[in-house]
This record gives C-alpha cells, sequence and structure tokens, in this order.
C-alpha cells in the first residue's frame, strides 16, 4: 500500500472537456486507487480559484504529489508548478495528464472517450507513485541575445533590447530593412516606409550595444538554453562596411559597373563588389584613399555565444509561374506586387515611375488577389493577410500618378480588418478603384501586347472579359527560404504552413517550444507592418525578462547511475552528445552537455542507468494503468512529434480512440524489457513516434525499430516506427488509425478464435 497521498483534479475546461468526457466518473473512479488522497473537478482548474484550490489542500498536509487532467501540459505545466512550490511541495511532483487535445477534442464517442481519459488518470497516477522530488539544475545565462533577419521585425527587436543587452543583428542580404525598405508608401495612412525605416536603420547601424553582420546566415547553432554556440558563415563583401565612406570613386572607375551601393539608402552605407561582372582590374582598390576594398576577401565562419535567439526571416512570395494560367513568366506586363513596389521605392531603376515594359504609363491596370493564397489544391491553403490592403494601397497610387487611368481591383473576399482598414478600403471606391469580386480564371497575352483578362463576376453572376495594360499579380507570402533550416538547428517546430509554430497562439504568441529562442513578425504568418512591429517589441521584451533573471533553471530529468554499474563504458561510447566520460573506472555525467536522450540507460547492459523520472519502473507503471483501461495502442512519442498530435488536437481532427500517447524524452530511453512489458499488459501494439530533427538520435532510429521488432516477436503483436516532424500532424493521425484498425481487428480475430 502506497504512503504517497496524491490529490488527482480534474478540469471540465467550460465543457471542452466535460462534454466528452465524464469527468465525475473518472473522478469517483480514482478515489479508490492505492495513494490517492482525494479526487476533485472543477470548471476551471487554471483559474486563481482552481490554482487556488490545489494550493490549499497541499498546505493543509492533505496532498503530497498532485496529478492534474487537463490541456496540454505546454500551456500551463510551468504555472501549475510553480504554484506547487509556493505551497510547500517539490514543483517535480505535480504532472499534467493530457485529456483535452489529446481525448476530448479528438473522440466523438463519449463512452470510448471517457474510457480512454480514465487510463491515462490511471496510468499517470501509477507513474506519480513513484516519482522522485528532484532540484533543478541551475545555470547562468549568457547575456547577449542574436536577432535573425534585419527586416522591420529584426530591427525593432534588436533595438527594444539593446539598451540592455548585447545584441548581434544578422541578415542574409547586403543591407538591412527586409522587404519594408523596398515599399513605396504604407497603409493606410501613405507613409513614406523609407523615412519611416531609414532612421531605425541608421540607429542599428551606429548604437554600441548591437554589432551587425550582413550577407550572413546561421551555418550551426551548438550548445542549449542560456548559452548558444552559434556558428555564423559571412559571405564576402569584397569592401569593408565599417571603413567604406561611400564616396563612389570606385564605382565611377570600374569599367564593367561590378561595384555600386545596394541603393542611395542602403544600410551599411557601402559599396559592394558583384564577381560575377568584376574582371579584378584592380582600379577600385587603387582609387580608395581609405583601403576598403578588399578584393582577396572570403568566407568567414564567426563563432558567437548567446543566451537566446529571435527568428524574424520574415517571408517571400510565391512564384506565380505554379499559377501556369497566368502566364507571369510570359509577358514583361504581367508583374508581380512586390515587382510594383520596386518601381516606386528608393529602390528603383525606372526613376521612382510605374511604367510598362517599352517604358510608358500604364492606362488600364488590374490588380489579380490570391495569387496563391486560399488554394487547397496547388499552393496555399492560408489567407495571406495584407494583399487586399496593399492592392488597395497600389491601385491609389496609380490615380496618384495618371488621374485618367482605369484601375481594377479583383477579389474573392475583400478582408480590411483593423483600425482605419475598413475607412481605407471606402476611401479607394471613393476615388475611383473597380472592385470585381470573382477569381480571376485566365491572363491571357494578346497579338497587341495588351493582357486579357478572364474573370466570374460572382456578384452579378456573369463570366466577363477585359483586356489591361498592366496585369498586377498579389502572390501569396510564404516562410523566407531559410526558416526550415533555422528551425530544424533550433529544436523549433513549424506550422504545416512551413512558418514558425508559437507556445500559444492566444497567450504566448511569441515564445517557441525552446525555452531560450522567440520568434516575431512574418516567421511567425503573414501580417503588416503594425502586427510585425508589435510581435517585434513583445518578443524583445519577452527576451529581456528571460536573460534579466541571469541564470535559468534546467530540467534535472537526467541519468542517474546506480550501484549496478561495473565501469564498462558502454554508456560513455554510445552518448552522442559527449556528456559521458570515465573517471576512476566510473561514468561521469556533464548535465548540461545532456540531452537526455536515454540511449545510455537503453544500452546499459546491467540496468544501472536511468532517466530520472523516466525510469524503467515508472514507465512500466504509466502502461499498467493506461491498460487497466483496456486494450490500446501504445503510443511511446518524444515531445517534437506530441506536438503535433497537440496540433491535432487544435485542428480537432478525429482520430481512433485506442491511440494512448506516452511522451518520453526521446524513444530511445526504449529497450525491450520496456515494450515487452506493454505487450504483457494488454497492448494491441506499439508505436514509436520520433518527430526530432537531431541526426544524432535519428540515425539510430532504424536500428532501434529492428532490434525491438526481434525482441518482441513472442508477442506475435504489431511494432511501427515513424519519424513525423510537429508540422505533419495529419499524416501522424492518418498512420495511428491506419495501425489502430490493424490492431482492432488482430484482437478482433484473436478474440473469436478464443470463443470458437
Amino acid at each position: 500500500m502506497s504512503s504517497e497521498k496524491t490529490g488527482v483534479y480534474l478540469c471540465r475546461c467550460g465543457g471542452n472537456i466535460s462534454d466528452a468526457v465524464d469527468v465525475e466518473a473518472i473522478a469517483e473512479n480514482v478515489l479508490g486507487m492505492d495513494g490517492v488522497a482525494l479526487a476533485n473537478v472543477q470548471d476551471y482548474l487554471c483559474s486563481s480559484a482552481g490554482q487556488g484550490k490545489i494550493k490549499s489542500d497541499i498546505e493543509a498536509g492533505m496532498i503530497e504529489r498532485v496529478v492534474i487532467g487537463s490541456c496540454a501540459p505546454k500551456l500551463h505545466l510551468e504555472t501549475f508548478r510553480a504554484m506547487a512550490k509556493k505551497a510547500g511541495i517539490n514543483p517535480m511532483l505535480l504532472e499534467i495528464t493530457n485529456i483535452r487535445e489529446q481525448c476530448s477534442w479528438v473522440h466523438e464517442d463519449q463512452q470510448e472517450a471517457t474510457r480512454k481519459a480514465k487510463g491515462l488518470i490511471t496510468g499517470a497516477v501509477f507513474r506519480m507513485n513513484s516519482l522522485e522530488s528532484l532540484e533543478p539544475i541551475i545555470k547562468d545565462l549568457e547575456d547577449r541575445v542574436l536577432v535573425v533577419g534585419g527586416g522591420i521585425s529584426g530591427i525593432t527587436t534588436a533595438l527594444e533590447m539593446a539598451n540592455e543587452h548585447e545584441v548581434i543583428l544578422v541578415e542574409s542580404k547586403a543591407y538591412i530593412g527586409g522587404h519594408m525598405i523596398g515599399l513605396s508608401k504604407t497603409f493606410p495612412t501613405f507613409d513614406c516606409s523609407q523615412c519611416t525605416l531609414t532612421p531605425k536603420m541608421v540607429e542599428v547601424f551606429n548604437h554600441p550595444n548591437i554589432t551587425l553582420y550582413t550577407l550572413t546566415e546561421v551555418a550551426s547553432v551548438d550548445g542549449n538554453v542560456g548559452d548558444f554556440k552559434v556558428t555564423l558563415r559571412r559571405m564576402p563583401r569584397y569592401v569593408d562596411a565599417d571603413v567604406c565612406t561611400s564616396c563612389g570613386r570606385c564605382a565611377q572607375e570600374c569599367p564593367k559597373d561590378a561595384i555600386a551601393l545596394p541603393f542611395v539608402q542602403a544600410i551599411p552605407q557601402a559599396y559592394i563588389i558583384d564577381m560575377e561582372k568584376c574582371v579584378e582590374c584592380g582600379l577600385c582598390e587603387k582609387v580608395c584613399d581609405v583601403g576598403a576594398v578588399k578584393l582577396d576577401d572570403r568566407e568567414e565562419d564567426i563563432e558567437v555565444n548567446v543566451g537566446a535567439i529571435t527568428i524574424a526571416t520574415g517571408f517571400e512570395p510565391i512564384d506565380p509561374s505554379i499559377i501556369e494560367e497566368y502566364n507571369y513568366a510570359r509577358h514583361p506586363d504581367i508583374i508581380t506586387a512586390i515587382e510594383f513596389e520596386e518601381m516606386l521605392s528608393a529602390m528603383s531603376r525606372t526613376g521612382m515611375r510605374l511604367q510598362k515594359s517599352d517604358g510608358t504609363m500604364p492606362q488600364k491596370v488590374a490588380f489579380v488577389l490570391c495569387v496563391g493564397s486560399r488554394d487547397f489544391n496547388r499552393a496555399n491553403k492560408y489567407c495571406s493577410k495584407v494583399c487586399c490592403l496593399y492592392s488597395q494601397k497600389q491601385a491609389q497610387l496609380v490615380l496618384k500618378m495618371n488621374k485618367d487611368a482605369n484601375v481594377s481591383v479583383f477579389y474573392i473576399d475583400m478582408r480590411a480588418a483593423g483600425r482605419r482598414m475598413e475607412e481605407f478600403y471606402q476611401h479607394a471606391q471613393e476615388v475611383g478603384v473597380n472592385f470585381i469580386r470573382g477569381r480571376v480564371a485566365e491572363v491571357n497575352p494578346l497579338d497587341d501586347g495588351r493582357l486579357q483578362l478572364r474573370y466570374e463576376d460572382t456578384l452579378l453572376g456573369e463570366i466577363g472579359s477585359d483586356e489591361f495594360d498592366m496585369v498586377v499579380l498579389c502572390p501569396s507570402l510564404n516562410p523566407s527560404g531559410g526558416t526550415q533550416q533555422l528551425a530544424d538547428q533550433l529544436g523549433v517546430p513549424v506550422g504545416s504552413d512551413g512558418f514558425i509554430e508559437e507556445k500559444h497562439v492566444k497567450i504566448d504568441p511569441v515564445t517557441t517550444m525552446n525555452q531560450g529562442v522567440f520568434a516575431a513578425g512574418c516567421a511567425l504568418g503573414p501580417k503588416d507592418i503594425h502586427d510585425s512591429v508589435t510581435e517585434a517589441m513583445s518578443a524583445a521584451h519577452k527576451v529581456s525578462g528571460f536573460l534579466g533573471k541571469g541564470m535559468i533553471s534546467i530540467s534535472p530529468e537526467k541519468p542517474i547511475i546506480t550501484d549496478a554499474c561495473d565501469g564498462c563504458g558502454i554508456c560513455v561510447k554510445e552518448c552522442p552528445y559527449g556528456a559521458l566520460s570515465m573517471t576512476d573506472g566510473r561514468p561521469v555525467l556533464e548535465a548540461l552537455s545532456c540531452n537526455a536522450c536515454g540511449i545510455c540507460a537503453a544500452v546499459c547492459p546491467k540496468e544501472a542507468v536511468e532517466i530520472a523520472n523516466y525510469t524503467r519502473k515508472q514507465l512500466k507503471a504509466q502502461v499498467e494503468g493506461i491498460l487497466d483501461a483496456g486494450m490500446g495502442v501504445i503510443v511511446y512519442i518524444d515531445p517534437a512529434a506530441y506536438a503535433a498530435a497537440d496540433i491535432a488536437g487544435v485542428n480537432r481532427t478525429l482520430y481512433s480512440p485506442l491511440t494512448r500517447f506516452v511522451q518520453v524524452p526521446s524513444i530511445h530511453v526504449l529497450d525491450a524489457d520496456i515494450v515487452n512489458h506493454a505487450y504483457a499488459h494488454g497492448a494491441g501494439g506499439v508505436m514509436l513516434i520520433e518527430g526530432t530533427t537531431d541526426e544524432a538520435l535519428t540515425s539510430r532510429s532504424r536500428d532501434l525499430y529492428s532490434k525491438l521488432k526481434k525482441a518482441t516477436k513472442e508477442h506475435k503483436k504489431p511494432i511501427r516506427y515513424s519519424h513525423i516532424e510537429t508540422a505533419q500532424y495529419e499524416k501522424l493521425m492518418n498512420l495511428l488509425n491506419v495501425f489502430a484498425e490493424q490492431v482492432a481487428a488482430k484482437a478482433a480475430k484473436k478474440k473469436g478464435k478464443k470463443e470458437a
């Protein structure tokens, strides 16, 4: 009989859970369990009243451990653990079991959802009975921030932090300012983007606490939270930006126009050499009085240590060529909205003048919205949010330049949400912009150079056709090309749309699933300048709060080496992170280097290594409790893939209620003993789902799967392995459904044989 006093608290979540799960029945069931002192149901456990109930029960000495059945742990686990610590118990003795995103939101059958939730709670109680009080590992933070991306979000984030922290700002282009510096005017006020942004760019360049690296990307990230070791790869500019005075003599002397400023207001205000044009005559080097020209400049790797990282990598437009019927590549007067802006901005090569390919002013212009947006077949499912509004701005700019022009905007639905935006739309109509509701079918170049546009007017219910001098395609916005690679390096999940996944879209929108990594602006999804700046300020505030503590608590759930160790050294040899070393014939752990992957525990022939709070005993106990409610599929899942299951819940993606998730630090903590135990206690099948992109682990996964298949074949039950990244939640659900169906069919067949 356990002497531990566990309190079980279940949340109705305003019906989000209780509409599908009979939480009262579960509470009644767990009351008779070994170690359970009380069971309580609340409408909202995360509220002050809900937390207060738990806190008062702890302080009264009624309970010493806490199991909560509510929403995803990522939302409120740290809040509840902080409350538990204040109440007087070790925070590691509080656990949240996910019965919302991974139960009530994804199963329609109340009986099956309740049965599953009952098993999950029982498993949590069984595991809780053997959890240990652990103290966090305290680590000093590196008081330096890396901001990746030099657009308006990155610039704002850097400036907001620079008075308190050292900032390193990295930009892949030769200048900062991002897409905003390439705009002519900004909606809804028609402010000059250069007038707004250039002073901030200059401030970044001159700020003593900001180190700016242009033509630079993140090559690799090592280390861990609070002390990231980042390798930056800077490409050659062939001009020292810190020395160049922008006098222009080099450009005057160059016979091939190979050296130039990116544009007049570029920051850094320094020339750059295009080596594809350069013939290396050396004239530029000879005439530079300050010695800024460096023809021998080479690619350079720069090592920096930072405590936090902010992702502000922005967006890039979709290539409209994938919409073949718009013939983007076939005619020079079919342009994108980005190209429209380039004609009129400070980066203009047309003298800030809108013109056709023949140099004349267009008299009749069409704007085509949703090019690649809201397209469930060939491009992006999502709305790119800003296209309706910037097309209205561009349409009005055409009329400002040519009051006699005919301008039409073709749209599916006009979206003008936000302060002053509906009035902006109204003004566009008042000045003479034509709005035609309906998707454009095709844009056809005609022999006379004009462009025929065929469309359906869905308001009039008519098929229409018209001819224009210029067609402006408003393309869907994608995450920038380097976003996925950077996310992989930082262990940060991205969504199915490719944008960075927030910790919580509503209440923690700029924090990622990596504790020391934040994000802002279009790295998180399409948005306008106002929202990008707002998020940048929020991210800066979050980073300052994080670094301001001076230290960080690292999870103590690390390997423990028991007296059963005989010093064979296998764990040291197999550790992919070099976190174990031999000292006086025994392995010694460097906790800050440890990823808690569990490989050391799984390979130890003496079972002398265990991961604290993920021991064999605890994992076995959890599965026993889960299967106490009946046969199910045990899915051992790592944190990255677990996040995919949470996203499926948020999207209400239905899947088999036979599925039972058991989160592990990594699937490599598993061995045959653990999996065989699951089969022996009623698991119909076992799945290993891995979401990490860490090659140190994924390179071993197939071998682990092969070993477990052989070592568990005596049970004659299926086992599967799959790699599912966070964004692939739909793929995960399909795999779960197919596997659960196979398991159910096999179990039914076996039962039929027994009855016969």
